[in-house]
């Protein structure tokens, strides 16, 4: 059984202009985070992460945010830091 529906003409172009911009918000989101490196200096990670360097200090020694170390040269692996906030998920 199908149920036609016409919705007005404002309506419509209102849900138009709505959902074109929730895409053009979801495609800002992944353009951004693909801007990112897949390994991070400090600095880049606490971008990433949208904190301040002296914040990212503090979860690092608070929570143990992962990094590769390689000579004295630390990253940050972007998947994991992803990982990292979401088991701190709420």
């Amino acid at each position: 059984m199908d149920i036609g529906l016409q919705l007005p003409p404002e309506l419509q172009e209102a849900t138009k202009t709505m959902i074109g911009e929730a895409l053009n918000e979801a495609i800002k989101n992944v353009q951004t985070k693909n801007s990112f490196p897949p390994y991070m200096t400090k600095q880049e990670a606490s971008k990433y992460l949208h904190i301040s360097p002296v914040t990212f200090n503090k979860w690092q020694q608070a929570y143990n945010i992962p990094v590769i170390e390689i000579e004295g040269v630390k990253r940050y692996k972007r998947t994991e830091l992803d990982k990292f906030m979401s088991q701190l998920e709420k």
